[in-house]
Protein backbone atom coordinates (compact mmCIF):
# COMPACT_ATOMS: atom_id res chain seq x y z
CA UNK A 1 0.00 0.00 0.00
CA UNK A 2 1.40 3.60 -1.32
CA UNK A 3 0.68 6.72 0.75
CA UNK A 4 1.58 10.40 -0.02
CA UNK A 5 4.74 10.60 2.05
CA UNK A 6 6.69 8.59 -1.15
CA UNK A 7 5.41 11.08 -3.16
CA UNK A 8 7.71 14.19 -4.36
CA UNK A 9 6.76 17.20 -2.71
CA UNK A 10 4.30 20.04 -4.96
CA UNK A 11 6.38 22.87 -6.65
CA UNK A 12 6.33 25.90 -4.59
CA UNK A 13 3.20 28.63 -4.77
CA UNK A 14 3.75 30.36 -8.04
CA UNK A 15 5.28 27.34 -9.92
CA UNK A 16 2.65 25.90 -12.39
CA UNK A 17 3.39 21.90 -13.52
CA UNK A 18 3.19 21.72 -17.64
CA UNK A 19 3.54 18.32 -18.48
CA UNK A 20 4.90 14.91 -17.44
CA UNK A 21 8.37 13.35 -19.37
CA UNK A 22 8.86 9.88 -18.73
CA UNK A 23 7.79 9.70 -15.05
CA UNK A 24 9.25 13.21 -14.20
CA UNK A 25 6.72 16.03 -14.06
CA UNK A 26 7.71 19.18 -14.96
CA UNK A 27 7.09 22.58 -13.12
CA UNK A 28 7.82 26.30 -14.36
CA UNK A 29 6.95 29.99 -13.61
CA UNK A 30 3.59 30.77 -14.37
CA UNK A 31 4.44 33.47 -17.04
CA UNK A 32 6.61 30.51 -19.23
CA UNK A 33 3.75 28.11 -18.41
CA UNK A 34 1.18 28.12 -20.90
CA UNK A 35 4.14 28.68 -23.68
CA UNK A 36 5.49 25.68 -22.86
CA UNK A 37 2.41 23.72 -22.53
CA UNK A 38 1.50 25.14 -25.90
CA UNK A 39 5.02 23.75 -27.08
CA UNK A 40 4.67 20.48 -26.12
CA UNK A 41 1.19 20.08 -27.37
CA UNK A 42 2.04 21.22 -31.08
CA UNK A 43 1.09 18.90 -33.90
CA UNK A 44 -1.74 17.17 -31.30
CA UNK A 45 -4.99 18.49 -33.01
CA UNK A 46 -7.38 19.67 -29.34
CA UNK A 47 -10.55 21.63 -29.51
CA UNK A 48 -9.66 25.61 -28.23
CA UNK A 49 -12.08 25.67 -25.68
CA UNK A 50 -13.53 29.59 -24.49
CA UNK A 51 -16.53 30.65 -22.28
CA UNK A 52 -18.01 33.59 -24.05
CA UNK A 53 -18.90 36.53 -22.47
CA UNK A 54 -22.80 35.94 -22.43
CA UNK A 55 -21.61 32.55 -20.91
CA UNK A 56 -20.14 34.00 -17.94
CA UNK A 57 -22.54 36.62 -17.50
CA UNK A 58 -24.73 36.67 -14.06
CA UNK A 59 -28.15 38.01 -14.84
CA UNK A 60 -28.53 41.06 -13.18
CA UNK A 61 -31.68 40.82 -11.05
CA UNK A 62 -32.33 37.74 -8.93
CA UNK A 63 -35.52 36.85 -10.74
CA UNK A 64 -34.88 33.39 -12.63
CA UNK A 65 -34.59 32.94 -16.42
CA UNK A 66 -37.12 30.46 -15.95
CA UNK A 67 -39.36 32.57 -14.20
CA UNK A 68 -39.23 35.51 -16.32
CA UNK A 69 -40.66 34.16 -19.41
CA UNK A 70 -43.97 32.34 -17.28
CA UNK A 71 -47.34 33.98 -18.56
CA UNK A 72 -49.78 35.07 -15.48
CA UNK A 73 -50.98 32.60 -13.42
CA UNK A 74 -54.26 33.66 -13.51
CA UNK A 75 -54.21 32.96 -17.57
CA UNK A 76 -53.38 29.36 -17.05
CA UNK A 77 -56.16 26.81 -16.57
CA UNK A 78 -55.46 24.69 -12.89
CA UNK A 79 -54.77 21.66 -14.51
CA UNK A 80 -51.71 23.00 -16.69
CA UNK A 81 -50.14 24.70 -13.49
CA UNK A 82 -50.96 21.38 -11.84
CA UNK A 83 -49.62 18.91 -14.68
CA UNK A 84 -46.77 22.02 -14.98
CA UNK A 85 -45.37 22.06 -11.36
CA UNK A 86 -45.29 17.91 -11.35
CA UNK A 87 -43.25 17.63 -14.02
CA UNK A 88 -40.98 20.41 -12.46
CA UNK A 89 -41.05 19.85 -8.93
CA UNK A 90 -42.72 16.12 -8.65
CA UNK A 91 -46.03 14.88 -7.03
CA UNK A 92 -45.91 17.03 -3.95
CA UNK A 93 -45.14 20.51 -6.18
CA UNK A 94 -48.64 19.34 -8.09
CA UNK A 95 -50.37 18.73 -4.82
CA UNK A 96 -49.15 21.85 -3.35
CA UNK A 97 -50.15 23.78 -6.66
CA UNK A 98 -53.74 22.25 -5.96
CA UNK A 99 -54.15 23.08 -2.18
CA UNK A 100 -52.29 26.81 -2.28
CA UNK A 101 -55.01 27.60 -5.32
CA UNK A 102 -58.58 27.69 -3.24
CA UNK A 103 -59.77 30.43 -5.13
CA UNK A 104 -60.54 27.77 -8.67
CA UNK A 105 -59.83 25.02 -6.97
CA UNK A 106 -63.24 23.08 -5.94
CA UNK A 107 -63.21 23.02 -2.07
CA UNK A 108 -63.49 18.85 -2.48
CA UNK A 109 -60.53 18.60 -4.23
CA UNK A 110 -58.08 21.09 -2.74
CA UNK A 111 -59.37 19.70 0.72
CA UNK A 112 -57.95 16.44 -0.53
CA UNK A 113 -54.58 17.65 -2.34
CA UNK A 114 -53.73 19.12 0.88
CA UNK A 115 -54.81 15.72 2.94
CA UNK A 116 -52.41 13.91 0.73
CA UNK A 117 -49.90 16.77 0.92
CA UNK A 118 -49.80 16.43 4.66
CA UNK A 119 -49.18 12.48 4.26
CA UNK A 120 -46.49 12.99 1.56
CA UNK A 121 -44.97 15.43 4.18
CA UNK A 122 -45.14 13.06 6.93
CA UNK A 123 -43.52 10.21 4.90
CA UNK A 124 -40.56 12.75 3.98
CA UNK A 125 -39.87 13.51 7.52
CA UNK A 126 -39.82 9.64 8.34
CA UNK A 127 -38.05 8.72 5.18
CA UNK A 128 -35.55 11.49 5.87
CA UNK A 129 -34.37 10.22 9.01
CA UNK A 130 -32.98 7.43 7.53
CA UNK A 131 -31.87 8.87 4.42
CA UNK A 132 -31.16 12.74 5.08
CA UNK A 133 -30.04 13.46 1.39
CA UNK A 134 -34.58 12.75 0.75
CA UNK A 135 -34.70 16.45 2.76
CA UNK A 136 -32.62 17.93 0.29
CA UNK A 137 -34.06 19.83 -3.11
CA UNK A 138 -33.51 19.16 -6.10
CA UNK A 139 -30.24 21.71 -6.84
CA UNK A 140 -29.12 20.84 -3.46
CA UNK A 141 -29.10 17.04 -4.36
CA UNK A 142 -27.21 17.35 -7.53
CA UNK A 143 -24.81 19.95 -5.69
CA UNK A 144 -23.57 17.20 -3.37
CA UNK A 145 -23.90 14.13 -5.41
CA UNK A 146 -21.92 15.92 -8.80
CA UNK A 147 -18.22 14.92 -9.05
CA UNK A 148 -17.90 18.45 -9.66
CA UNK A 149 -16.24 19.51 -6.73
CA UNK A 150 -18.19 23.03 -6.58
CA UNK A 151 -21.32 22.54 -8.96
CA UNK A 152 -22.97 25.42 -7.50
CA UNK A 153 -20.62 28.26 -7.99
CA UNK A 154 -18.38 26.35 -11.28
CA UNK A 155 -18.86 27.97 -14.43
CA UNK A 156 -18.10 24.68 -15.61
CA UNK A 157 -21.09 22.17 -14.45
CA UNK A 158 -19.54 19.32 -16.65
CA UNK A 159 -17.42 17.66 -18.92
CA UNK A 160 -17.61 14.84 -21.90
CA UNK A 161 -15.01 13.96 -24.45
CA UNK A 162 -16.50 11.99 -27.17
CA UNK A 163 -14.83 8.26 -27.27
CA UNK A 164 -13.65 8.38 -30.67
CA UNK A 165 -12.85 12.00 -31.79
CA UNK A 166 -11.28 15.06 -30.48
CA UNK A 167 -14.45 16.75 -29.79
CA UNK A 168 -16.07 17.54 -26.54
CA UNK A 169 -19.33 18.87 -24.74
CA UNK A 170 -18.92 21.62 -21.75
CA UNK A 171 -22.00 22.09 -19.36
CA UNK A 172 -21.84 25.92 -18.42
CA UNK A 173 -23.60 27.32 -15.02
CA UNK A 174 -26.63 29.00 -17.60
CA UNK A 175 -27.51 25.63 -18.61
CA UNK A 176 -26.25 26.51 -21.89
CA UNK A 177 -24.16 23.13 -23.86
CA UNK A 178 -21.18 23.60 -25.86
CA UNK A 179 -19.75 21.18 -28.49
CA UNK A 180 -16.22 22.30 -29.25
CA UNK A 181 -14.21 20.08 -32.24
CA UNK A 182 -10.66 20.16 -33.23
CA UNK A 183 -9.77 21.91 -36.60
CA UNK A 184 -13.29 23.63 -36.41
CA UNK A 185 -14.57 27.53 -35.64
CA UNK A 186 -18.05 26.02 -35.64
CA UNK A 187 -19.04 26.05 -31.88
CA UNK A 188 -22.82 24.55 -31.74
CA UNK A 189 -24.88 25.90 -28.21
CA UNK A 190 -27.17 23.31 -27.20
CA UNK A 191 -30.55 25.39 -25.45
CA UNK A 192 -33.93 23.75 -24.33
CA UNK A 193 -36.65 24.32 -22.15
CA UNK A 194 -36.22 21.58 -19.95
CA UNK A 195 -32.21 21.83 -19.50
CA UNK A 196 -32.36 22.86 -16.19
CA UNK A 197 -29.85 21.84 -13.38
CA UNK A 198 -27.32 19.91 -16.05
CA UNK A 199 -25.43 17.56 -13.89
CA UNK A 200 -23.44 15.24 -15.98
CA UNK A 201 -23.04 14.55 -19.89
CA UNK A 202 -22.05 11.82 -21.92
CA UNK A 203 -21.83 10.76 -25.85
CA UNK A 204 -23.12 7.65 -27.36
CA UNK A 205 -20.40 5.16 -28.42
CA UNK A 206 -19.99 4.51 -32.16
CA UNK A 207 -22.09 7.82 -32.69
CA UNK A 208 -20.39 10.83 -34.72
CA UNK A 209 -23.18 13.03 -32.65
CA UNK A 210 -25.93 11.57 -30.01
CA UNK A 211 -25.03 13.70 -26.63
CA UNK A 212 -27.21 12.67 -23.52
CA UNK A 213 -27.39 15.14 -21.02
CA UNK A 214 -28.67 14.62 -17.39
CA UNK A 215 -31.26 17.24 -15.63
CA UNK A 216 -32.98 18.65 -13.11
CA UNK A 217 -36.19 16.66 -14.23
CA UNK A 218 -35.64 14.64 -17.00
CA UNK A 219 -32.69 13.16 -19.44
CA UNK A 220 -32.24 15.25 -22.87
CA UNK A 221 -30.54 13.37 -25.83
CA UNK A 222 -29.14 15.15 -28.21
CA UNK A 223 -28.82 14.24 -32.46
CA UNK A 224 -26.55 16.80 -33.85
CA UNK A 225 -25.16 16.32 -37.42
CA UNK A 226 -21.77 16.73 -37.76
CA UNK A 227 -21.78 18.13 -41.28
CA UNK A 228 -24.67 20.70 -39.54
CA UNK A 229 -23.15 24.65 -39.64
CA UNK A 230 -25.76 25.15 -37.44
CA UNK A 231 -24.60 27.18 -34.11
CA UNK A 232 -27.85 27.05 -32.48
CA UNK A 233 -29.62 23.74 -33.21
CA UNK A 234 -33.23 23.50 -32.95
CA UNK A 235 -34.92 21.76 -29.92
CA UNK A 236 -36.31 19.55 -32.15
CA UNK A 237 -33.11 17.67 -32.45
CA UNK A 238 -33.53 16.63 -28.67
CA UNK A 239 -35.32 13.83 -27.24
CA UNK A 240 -36.63 14.11 -24.18
CA UNK A 241 -36.43 10.99 -21.74
CA UNK A 242 -38.44 11.26 -18.26
CA UNK A 243 -39.67 9.32 -15.87
CA UNK A 244 -41.77 10.62 -12.82
CA UNK A 245 -39.63 8.80 -10.02
CA UNK A 246 -36.50 8.76 -11.71
CA UNK A 247 -35.11 12.58 -11.31
CA UNK A 248 -33.13 14.76 -10.61
CA UNK A 249 -30.51 12.71 -13.01
CA UNK A 250 -27.21 12.86 -11.34
CA UNK A 251 -25.26 10.25 -13.20
CA UNK A 252 -25.89 8.52 -16.69
CA UNK A 253 -23.98 6.18 -18.71
CA UNK A 254 -23.92 5.00 -22.15
CA UNK A 255 -23.06 1.03 -22.19
CA UNK A 256 -19.51 0.89 -24.49
CA UNK A 257 -21.65 -0.40 -27.61
CA UNK A 258 -23.64 2.55 -27.48
CA UNK A 259 -26.90 0.45 -27.17
CA UNK A 260 -28.23 0.94 -24.17
CA UNK A 261 -28.38 4.22 -21.86
CA UNK A 262 -28.38 4.38 -18.17
CA UNK A 263 -29.89 6.47 -16.00
CA UNK A 264 -30.37 7.54 -12.05
CA UNK A 265 -31.10 9.44 -9.21
CA UNK A 266 -30.43 9.42 -5.86
CA UNK A 267 -34.22 10.07 -5.14
CA UNK A 268 -35.09 6.73 -6.59
CA UNK A 269 -33.79 3.12 -6.03
CA UNK A 270 -33.72 2.17 -9.23
CA UNK A 271 -31.83 2.59 -12.79
CA UNK A 272 -33.53 3.01 -15.39
CA UNK A 273 -31.61 1.68 -18.99
CA UNK A 274 -33.10 3.10 -21.85
CA UNK A 275 -33.98 2.18 -25.32
CA UNK A 276 -33.40 5.30 -26.43
CA UNK A 277 -34.75 5.41 -30.08
CA UNK A 278 -38.06 3.51 -28.88
CA UNK A 279 -38.05 6.12 -25.93
CA UNK A 280 -39.16 2.80 -23.88
CA UNK A 281 -37.05 2.10 -20.64
CA UNK A 282 -36.15 -0.94 -17.88
CA UNK A 283 -35.89 -0.05 -14.15
CA UNK A 284 -33.19 -2.29 -12.73
CA UNK A 285 -32.50 -2.55 -8.93
CA UNK A 286 -32.89 -3.54 -5.90
CA UNK A 287 -34.10 -2.61 -2.69
CA UNK A 288 -31.90 -0.41 -0.11
CA UNK A 289 -29.65 2.55 0.10
CA UNK A 290 -31.73 5.31 -0.56
CA UNK A 291 -31.05 5.64 -4.11
CA UNK A 292 -28.22 4.92 -6.90
CA UNK A 293 -25.73 8.43 -6.87
CA UNK A 294 -23.23 6.86 -9.27
CA UNK A 295 -22.69 4.40 -12.45
CA UNK A 296 -19.64 2.94 -14.42
CA UNK A 297 -19.59 0.78 -16.78
CA UNK A 298 -16.65 -1.76 -17.20
CA UNK A 299 -14.85 -0.98 -20.68
CA UNK A 300 -15.86 -4.84 -21.54
CA UNK A 301 -19.55 -4.05 -20.80
CA UNK A 302 -19.92 -6.98 -18.91
CA UNK A 303 -20.17 -5.15 -15.02
CA UNK A 304 -22.25 -1.91 -14.13
CA UNK A 305 -21.40 -0.53 -10.79
CA UNK A 306 -24.15 1.38 -9.07
CA UNK A 307 -23.31 3.44 -5.86
CA UNK A 308 -26.08 4.72 -3.35
CA UNK A 309 -26.33 7.15 -1.06
CA UNK A 310 -25.15 5.21 1.81
CA UNK A 311 -22.51 2.60 2.53
CA UNK A 312 -23.72 0.19 0.47
CA UNK A 313 -22.90 -0.33 -3.50
CA UNK A 314 -23.40 -3.12 -6.11
CA UNK A 315 -22.24 -4.59 -9.16
CA UNK A 316 -24.16 -5.51 -11.76
CA UNK A 317 -23.37 -9.02 -14.34
CA UNK A 318 -25.04 -7.83 -17.34
CA UNK A 319 -25.49 -10.94 -18.96
CA UNK A 320 -28.28 -12.47 -16.59
CA UNK A 321 -28.99 -8.75 -14.94
CA UNK A 322 -28.03 -10.56 -11.46
CA UNK A 323 -26.10 -8.51 -8.83
CA UNK A 324 -23.39 -8.27 -5.96
CA UNK A 325 -23.63 -6.52 -2.82
CA UNK A 326 -20.70 -4.40 -0.99
CA UNK A 327 -21.03 -2.74 2.48
CA UNK A 328 -19.82 -1.81 5.60
CA UNK A 329 -17.98 1.48 4.22
CA UNK A 330 -16.63 3.77 6.25
CA UNK A 331 -19.25 6.46 4.18
CA UNK A 332 -21.16 6.37 0.38
CA UNK A 333 -19.01 5.50 -2.40
CA UNK A 334 -18.09 9.12 -3.67
CA UNK A 335 -15.78 8.05 -6.59
CA UNK A 336 -14.98 4.87 -8.67
CA UNK A 337 -12.97 3.70 -12.09
CA UNK A 338 -12.67 0.63 -13.67
CA UNK A 339 -9.20 -0.72 -15.36
CA UNK A 340 -8.66 -0.82 -18.97
CA UNK A 341 -8.88 -5.05 -18.63
CA UNK A 342 -11.72 -4.37 -16.50
CA UNK A 343 -10.67 -6.83 -13.98
CA UNK A 344 -10.14 -4.15 -11.49
CA UNK A 345 -12.28 -1.63 -9.89
CA UNK A 346 -10.93 1.63 -8.01
CA UNK A 347 -12.88 3.30 -5.35
CA UNK A 348 -13.03 5.68 -2.43
CA UNK A 349 -15.27 6.84 -0.07
CA UNK A 350 -17.09 10.08 0.83
CA UNK A 351 -15.51 9.81 4.47
CA UNK A 352 -11.91 7.80 4.25
CA UNK A 353 -8.84 9.42 2.66
CA UNK A 354 -7.72 6.13 1.26
CA UNK A 355 -8.53 4.27 -2.55
CA UNK A 356 -9.45 0.63 -2.10
CA UNK A 357 -9.16 -1.96 -4.92
CA UNK A 358 -11.24 -5.11 -6.35
CA UNK A 359 -10.34 -7.68 -8.46
CA UNK A 360 -12.75 -9.27 -10.70
CA UNK A 361 -11.98 -12.71 -11.97
CA UNK A 362 -13.87 -13.85 -15.50
CA UNK A 363 -17.44 -14.29 -15.71
CA UNK A 364 -18.41 -17.58 -15.41
CA UNK A 365 -20.70 -19.39 -18.34
CA UNK A 366 -24.12 -18.21 -17.94
CA UNK A 367 -23.02 -15.40 -16.15
CA UNK A 368 -24.16 -16.76 -12.66
CA UNK A 369 -21.94 -14.08 -10.60
CA UNK A 370 -19.91 -11.20 -11.24
CA UNK A 371 -16.99 -12.91 -10.23
CA UNK A 372 -15.62 -10.11 -7.46
CA UNK A 373 -13.76 -10.71 -4.44
CA UNK A 374 -15.74 -10.89 -0.99
CA UNK A 375 -13.46 -7.94 0.64
CA UNK A 376 -11.98 -4.99 -0.81
CA UNK A 377 -8.15 -4.11 -0.69
CA UNK A 378 -6.39 -0.81 0.48
CA UNK A 379 -4.12 -0.15 -2.13
CA UNK A 380 -3.56 3.89 -1.05
CA UNK A 381 -3.33 5.66 2.29
CA UNK A 382 -4.06 9.51 1.06
CA UNK A 383 -4.29 11.12 4.55
CA UNK A 384 -3.09 14.63 4.43
CA UNK A 385 0.77 15.27 4.58
CA UNK A 386 2.45 18.64 5.64
CA UNK A 387 5.08 19.89 2.91
CA UNK A 388 7.22 22.61 3.27
CA UNK A 389 6.56 25.29 0.63
CA UNK A 390 8.80 28.46 0.45
CA UNK A 391 8.68 30.96 2.93
CA UNK A 392 5.23 29.45 4.66
CA UNK A 393 5.31 27.13 7.34
CA UNK A 394 3.63 24.26 5.28
CA UNK A 395 1.25 23.23 3.18
CA UNK A 396 -1.33 20.58 4.04
CA UNK A 397 -2.07 18.20 0.76
CA UNK A 398 -4.24 15.15 0.74
CA UNK A 399 -7.90 13.91 2.57
CA UNK A 400 -10.88 13.19 1.02
CA UNK A 401 -11.25 12.24 -2.53
CA UNK A 402 -13.75 14.16 -4.76
CA UNK A 403 -13.14 12.47 -7.92
CA UNK A 404 -10.54 10.36 -9.76
CA UNK A 405 -9.86 9.82 -13.35
CA UNK A 406 -7.49 7.00 -14.85
CA UNK A 407 -6.45 7.08 -18.57
CA UNK A 408 -7.21 4.58 -20.79
CA UNK A 409 -3.50 2.46 -20.94
CA UNK A 410 -4.47 2.13 -17.45
CA UNK A 411 -0.97 3.56 -16.57
CA UNK A 412 -1.86 7.11 -14.87
CA UNK A 413 -4.25 7.68 -12.17
CA UNK A 414 -4.80 11.41 -11.64
CA UNK A 415 -7.06 12.02 -8.21
CA UNK A 416 -8.83 15.19 -7.04
CA UNK A 417 -9.31 16.01 -3.59
CA UNK A 418 -12.43 17.42 -2.26
CA UNK A 419 -11.91 21.32 -0.97
CA UNK A 420 -11.47 22.61 2.24
CA UNK A 421 -11.90 25.75 3.69
CA UNK A 422 -8.46 26.05 5.48
CA UNK A 423 -6.08 28.57 4.09
CA UNK A 424 -2.90 26.11 5.08
CA UNK A 425 -4.60 23.42 2.19
CA UNK A 426 -3.34 23.30 -1.36
CA UNK A 427 -6.60 23.04 -3.14
CA UNK A 428 -4.96 24.04 -6.52
CA UNK A 429 -3.07 20.55 -6.11
CA UNK A 430 -3.75 17.24 -8.48
CA UNK A 431 -1.90 13.79 -7.10
CA UNK A 432 -0.74 11.57 -9.99
CA UNK A 433 0.29 8.09 -9.93
CA UNK A 434 1.60 5.30 -12.15
CA UNK A 435 -0.27 2.59 -12.08
CA UNK A 436 0.71 -1.03 -13.10
CA UNK A 437 -2.22 -3.93 -13.73
CA UNK A 438 0.64 -7.25 -13.62
CA UNK A 439 1.45 -9.27 -11.94
CA UNK A 440 -0.44 -7.18 -9.40
CA UNK A 441 -2.19 -4.19 -9.03
CA UNK A 442 0.27 -1.37 -7.71
CA UNK A 443 0.17 2.27 -7.11
CA UNK A 444 3.25 4.42 -6.97
CA UNK A 445 2.98 8.29 -6.29
CA UNK A 446 4.50 10.21 -9.50
CA UNK A 447 3.85 13.62 -7.55
CA UNK A 448 1.44 16.59 -7.06
CA UNK A 449 0.15 18.30 -10.60
CA UNK A 450 -0.21 22.22 -9.38
CA UNK A 451 -2.64 24.35 -11.01
CA UNK A 452 -2.18 27.89 -11.66
CA UNK A 453 -2.84 30.82 -9.01
CA UNK A 454 -6.15 31.47 -7.95
CA UNK A 455 -7.34 28.71 -10.14
CA UNK A 456 -9.26 26.00 -9.12
CA UNK A 457 -9.58 22.19 -10.26
CA UNK A 458 -13.49 21.15 -10.13
CA UNK A 459 -13.18 18.32 -12.99
CA UNK A 460 -10.79 15.99 -14.43
CA UNK A 461 -10.71 13.35 -17.15
CA UNK A 462 -8.89 11.58 -19.79
CA UNK A 463 -8.57 12.06 -23.32
CA UNK A 464 -9.97 8.85 -24.74
CA UNK A 465 -7.10 8.27 -27.67
CA UNK A 466 -3.60 9.80 -27.13
CA UNK A 467 -0.48 8.29 -28.76
CA UNK A 468 2.27 9.73 -26.96
CA UNK A 469 0.76 8.38 -23.25
CA UNK A 470 -2.19 10.12 -21.35
CA UNK A 471 -3.72 13.70 -22.03
CA UNK A 472 -5.44 14.97 -18.73
CA UNK A 473 -8.17 17.43 -18.80
CA UNK A 474 -8.71 20.18 -15.85
CA UNK A 475 -11.62 22.19 -15.62
CA UNK A 476 -11.22 25.30 -13.69
CA UNK A 477 -14.22 27.25 -11.75
CA UNK A 478 -13.49 30.51 -13.29
CA UNK A 479 -14.64 28.37 -16.65
CA UNK A 480 -10.80 27.81 -17.95
CA UNK A 481 -10.19 24.21 -19.46
CA UNK A 482 -6.81 22.93 -19.12
CA UNK A 483 -5.17 19.73 -21.25
CA UNK A 484 -1.59 18.32 -19.98
CA UNK A 485 0.20 16.17 -21.62
CA UNK A 486 1.57 12.78 -19.68
CA UNK A 487 4.30 11.85 -21.95
CA UNK A 488 5.62 8.74 -21.59
CA UNK A 489 5.95 5.25 -23.52
CA UNK A 490 2.98 2.86 -22.59
CA UNK A 491 3.72 -0.60 -21.72
CA UNK A 492 1.24 -2.42 -23.51
CA UNK A 493 2.51 -0.42 -26.96
CA UNK A 494 5.87 -2.87 -26.88
CA UNK A 495 4.58 -5.67 -26.20
CA UNK A 496 4.19 -7.99 -29.26
CA UNK A 497 0.52 -7.36 -30.11
CA UNK A 498 0.69 -3.52 -29.50
CA UNK A 499 -2.78 -3.54 -28.50
CA UNK A 500 -4.16 -2.35 -25.23
CA UNK A 501 -5.34 -4.89 -22.90
CA UNK A 502 -9.05 -4.54 -23.36
CA UNK A 503 -9.11 -4.20 -26.61
CA UNK A 504 -8.05 -7.65 -26.78
CA UNK A 505 -10.01 -8.78 -24.04
CA UNK A 506 -13.32 -7.34 -26.10
CA UNK A 507 -12.35 -9.31 -29.15
CA UNK A 508 -11.86 -12.97 -27.03
CA UNK A 509 -15.64 -12.84 -25.68
CA UNK A 510 -17.06 -15.92 -25.43
CA UNK A 511 -20.29 -14.77 -24.70
CA UNK A 512 -22.89 -12.29 -25.46
CA UNK A 513 -25.05 -10.04 -22.75
CA UNK A 514 -28.47 -10.72 -22.11
CA UNK A 515 -30.50 -8.00 -23.94
CA UNK A 516 -33.12 -5.86 -22.18
CA UNK A 517 -34.78 -4.78 -25.67
CA UNK A 518 -34.98 -7.09 -28.97
CA UNK A 519 -32.13 -6.89 -31.68
CA UNK A 520 -34.80 -5.31 -33.77
CA UNK A 521 -35.07 -2.35 -31.38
Amino acid sequence: MCSLQESLPPPALGIVTVAEQNGDLIARPEDEATTLIGNSLQGINLPIIEASTDTLASLAIEESAQSAFLPNKGDIPLWKRAWYSCNENGVSGMLEEMAEERSDVPWLVSSMAYGCLTAVRAASTLQGSIYPHMTLSRPELISEYSVVRDWAESEIRAFAWHPHTNKCAVAWQNDSIKVFTADSDIVPTLKHRYQHGVSCLAWKPFSAGILAVGCQSCVLVWHLDPASQSTRPSAGSAQVLSHHTNCPITTLAWDPRGRLLTSASPWDTVMMVWNVPRETSYAVGRGGGGGVSLLRWSPDKSRLLAATPSAVFRVWETHSWTCEKWTQLSGRLQAACWSPDSQILLFCSAKEPAIYSLNFNETKVGGATTGGAQAAVKCADLSEVVYEDGDLEGVRIGGLIQDMAWDPTGERLAVLFQKTLEEDHADDVIALFNTRLQPVLELIPCGFIRCEPDEEPQLISFLPKFDKGALLTICFKSGKVKFLPLIFTSAWSLSENRRPPFQALNGSSHHRNLELFSVND
